[in-house]
């Protein structure tokens, strides 16, 4: 009798111990889409918590969000010192908001703007730590005036230090026309990112309306003529271990044996 007991005793706790692990893998399963179990949240109160301030997210960026529209909208069709109002408000969102989401989009309505402030207001995006908020800034210098613009993308292109930024300015420069176009994107024609040089001959090739394709020498010459050579060549990297490697590496002699690079500058006793 005693030993059914204790048998009977230990299947409870194990049936016990099943039911919490069961429970306790429902809840972390729960919550906004983060789980197979995610509609099982609305019996669980930490889910609903959670919820609940996530809703409050979403409706503050979607008023955040009209509210910098509306401002826009009005100072588009209002005065210039309008203009330069709306583009401080969204400077400020810029630079200490806690929100990507919110920052990404002022930076967006920026681009809509023609006042002195928003071009301020871009530059200081395009310096910005998040590369989000730096390609969204090339976005909207894409749609200021050449002269305003080129001269930062041309800089962005030749000095960032994420590709991604990079291909994005050169893709924006390629929007614009003329010889300031052709000049800004073709510092990069000769850089060493395969995937670079074809954006870059992408954008020359929408700037210019030739089809030369991805013929790098062809571009080169088409950029030498039109610009008269006045190209700023793209910054040299420091040379990896490959390059230290590559350069000591020995050549075949006409017997096409291995000859170690070896400099002839010295002296015999």
């Amino acid at each position: 009798m005693p030993i059914n007991m204790a048998s009977q005793t230990k299947n409870k706790i194990v049936t016990y111990a099943f039911l919490a692990a069961s429970l306790g893998m429902g809840v972390i399963s729960t919550g906004c889409a983060e789980g197979k179990l995610w509609r099982t949240g609305q019996y669980v109160p930490w889910a609903q918590n959670k919820w609940i301030e996530e809703e409050k997210i979403a409706d503050t960026l979607f008023v955040k969000k009209r509210e910098m529209r509306e401002k826009v909208e009005y100072a588009i069709n209002g005065t210039q010192q309008d203009q330069q109002n709306a583009a401080k408000f969204l400077a400020e969102i810029v630079r200490r908001d806690s929100i990507l989401l919110h920052r990404i989009y002022a930076v967006k309505l920026l681009g809509q703007l023609d006042c002195p402030a928003s071009l301020k207001a871009l530059q200081e995006a395009t310096e910005d730590s998040n590369s989000e908020i730096r390609i969204a800034a090339i976005g909207s210098l894409e749609q200021l005036p050449a002269d305003e613009s080129l001269p930062r993308l041309q800089e962005i292109l030749m000095d960032d230090s994420n590709t991604d930024v990079r291909l994005a300015a050169a893709r924006a420069i390629g929007e614009f026309s003329g010889e300031q176009a052709i000049t800004a994107v073709a510092v990069a024609l000769d850089d060493r990112d395969p995937a670079l040089q074809r954006r870059v001959m992408q954008s020359l090739e929408k700037i210019s309306g030739e089809t030369l394709g991805t013929d790098l020498l062809a571009w080169e010459q088409y950029v030498k003529t039109t610009t008269g050579d006045r190209i700023t060549p793209t910054p040299k990297t420091q040379p990896t271990l490959d390059d230290y490697f590559e350069s000591d590496a020995p050549e075949r002699s006409a017997d096409n044996s291995f000859q170690p690079n070896v400099e002839k500058n010295w002296q015999t006793p």
